[in-house]
């Protein structure tokens, strides 16, 4: 519980945001950024502005949808990516939101805890990576947070439709 009681504590990573993930497609303020097929695997792109910035940092989402036309009574794969905004990118947002996942999720695949001084050389190196590996069974999802010259700071969440099906949203 929260200082006043009113909120519980988030439970997963959708619950960090008040944007709620789940109804990216309700509004027509999406657009469809890229696609591809490859070994008839089709992929599409859709991003969207957040109406507001999470954490101090993101301020769009993309989806990345996959769908495999040799599997057709699979469900489609999502994944979901924060991109940050290059201006808001700084120690102290990414280690609150460090911190926050931790909280949720405890230690990461490298059995790190919360923000501490590796994540902040690897920072300010750009060469910083963090990751949950989480679920069960066949619904197994990854948290990612990473750094680096190449992407900038992103937020990922890899198989986003397996989070769903293990909180039945």
């Amino acid at each position: 519980m929260t200082t006043f009681g009113l909120f519980n504590e988030p439970k997963n990573i959708i619950e960090l945001f008040t944007f709620d993930l789940t109804t990216f497609f309700y509004e027509d303020d999406y657009e469809e950024i890229s696609s591809d097929e490859k070994d008839g695997v089709f992929m599409i792109e859709y991003e969207k502005n957040l109406p507001w910035m999470e954490h101090n940092l993101f301020q769009k989402v993309i989806f990345r949808i996959f769908n495999d036309k040799k599997n057709i009574i699979g469900s489609n794969h999502i994944n979901i990516d924060f991109p940050a905004e290059s201006e808001s990118i700084n120690a102290l947002n990414v280690s609150k939101l460090v911190n926050k996942i931790t909280q949720i999720y405890g230690w990461d695949d490298e059995n790190k805890g919360e923000w501490n001084a590796k994540d902040e050389s690897d920072f300010k190196d750009q060469a910083f990576l963090r990751q949950w590996t989480l679920g069960e069974g066949k619904f197994i999802y990854s948290v990612r947070l990473l750094y680096n010259h190449k992407y900038g700071l992103i937020l990922k969440i890899l198989f986003f439709n397996h989070l769903l099906e293990l909180i039945k949203k």
